[in-house]
């Protein structure tokens, strides 16, 4: 015999996740459907109560949905995949509002009613969430919360960008951090190659340190353990990186074609920093900037050596697409769910958004 009131309880769920997995995803900002974001974000999830906007640029979307036009049902985000520690499981209740608005990530206002656009949509309904723990299994992670809308939601690019409206209540705070995105921090390749072993070392000569900072493009790259006080040379390149070229007699690889160098000398260690400033690089184009070192050293082949080489990258220009508004107090208390005006934000920042259709 049936149980009426059993599978009663039971259709409601079933025909949720038939819903949700007969959607299409779309990952936003554009390109990071198989990349992971360069950052993590707790915001909003850490606080008891919060309000949080995210802001993502019309024509951003346009390439995240393949078209003018799309039908979102849901909203969804993966846990952050550079972090070891697993995300524990959440509950709290949400309302979620959507709208189409005038103004851009760049240029966001502190007043949630002005981002969100003259007529916002609420999506879903104050509602009580249960979502799950989430730990590593990929890089990026799978989805892992979903979110499926009471009322789905026609996004036109014509008639401006997207806002997305959270307001949370009566939730826990502790740390949750999923995946995200900031064009503040640049991107931290893999070294290329291997150096060579310069007169006086014992190991292969490297780049020891590196940084490039986007708020004001100073690139900084340290030689180690070349020949003590040699006449050396920075090697500079644009990628993506299409090496390594051999180079025939030569003790190692050029790693990739220079376009520019500087020129140094070795310190009584083998070592040598080389520091440029290019200025700020929040809004310059994607590309990937590389080093590699050469010194003079007699007992190496051609009389010269070189250093492994270094590749660090300005982020996706779809970075710039996105912002993050929000009143989300790091645990803090009741209330803030009611927020008129926000304590914080960031522009070319955001969670990576699952939009599902």
């Amino acid at each position: 015999m049936v149980n009426r009131i059993a599978l009663s309880a039971l259709l409601p769920a079933t025909i949720l996740c038939a819903g949700l997995s007969a959607q299409t995803y779309h990952w936003a900002p554009s390109g990071h459907d198989v990349v992971e974001g360069n950052t993590n974000n707790t915001i909003p999830f850490w606080s008891v109560s919060a309000t949080y906007q995210q802001i993502h640029d019309a024509a951003d979307l346009n390439t995240v949905f393949g078209g003018p036009v799309a039908v979102i049902n849901s909203i969804n985000f993966r846990k952050d995949g550079s972090l070891s520690s697993g995300t524990p499981a959440k509950a709290f209740e949400l309302e979620i509002s959507m709208g189409m608005t005038s103004v851009s990530p760049l240029a966001y206002s502190t007043t949630f009613a002005t981002n969100i656009g003259a007529t916002p949509q609420v999506v879903l309904p104050y509602t009580p969430l249960n979502l799950p723990a989430l730990t590593n299994s990929s890089l990026p992670n799978p989805m892992g919360w979903q979110i499926p809308f009471a009322t789905p939601f026609t996004y036109i690019s014509a008639a401006g960008n997207l806002c997305w409206e959270f307001r949370l209540k009566n939730g826990a705070s502790g740390t949750t951090a999923m995946d995200a995105v900031s064009r503040a921090n640049s991107v931290v390749y893999p070294n290329l190659g291997t150096g060579c072993i310069a007169t006086g070392q014992t190991s292969a000569a490297a780049i020891g340190t590196k940084s490039l900072s986007m708020s004001t493009g100073a690139w900084s790259n340290r030689l180690d353990r070349a020949e003590a006080n040699a006449p050396a040379v920075q090697l500079i390149g644009l990628g993506p990186v299409t090496g390594p070229f051999p180079l025939p007699g030569f003790c190692t690889d050029l790693q990739f074609l220079p376009i520019a160098s500087v020129t140094g000398v070795a310190s009584a260690t083998g070592q040598w920093t080389s520091a440029l400033t290019f200025g700020s690089l929040l809004d310059a184009p994607s590309v990937e900037i590389q080093a590699q070192f050469a010194w003079i050293d007699s007992a190496l082949p051609n009389n010269v050596g070189l250093s492994n080489a270094t590749n660090l990258g300005i982020p996706l220009d779809s970075l710039r697409s996105v912002c993050r508004v929000y009143l989300s107090p790091s645990g803090g208390a009741a209330g803030n769910e009611l927020g008129l005006t926000a304590t914080g934000g960031s522009s070319r920042y955001g969670l990576v958004t699952i939009f599902g259709q």
